[in-house]
């Protein structure tokens, strides 16, 4: 059972991974402007909080099913 919780913690870490990176690519055409606009800090704060997030996921899931 650990083993399949560790599966499904670490097919979510990729999936939330590539939901960052989509954000990135969304992102990535208002990063080439050199203007700070609300419509490029809005996404970035955004994508700061969600790889903040996934930092503290991976971290409390490397803790929790790391092998000893």
């Amino acid at each position: 059972m650990d083993r399949l919780r560790a599966t499904v913690w670490a097919l979510m870490m990729l999936v939330w991974m590539g939901g960052l990176l989509l954000g990135v690519r969304g992102v990535w055409p208002l990063l080439q402007r050199p203007a700070l606009t609300p419509e490029l800090v809005v996404p970035l704060v955004w994508l700061v909080i969600g790889a903040a997030a996934w930092l503290v996921a991976l971290d409390v899931g490397l803790k929790r099913f790391r092998r000893r």
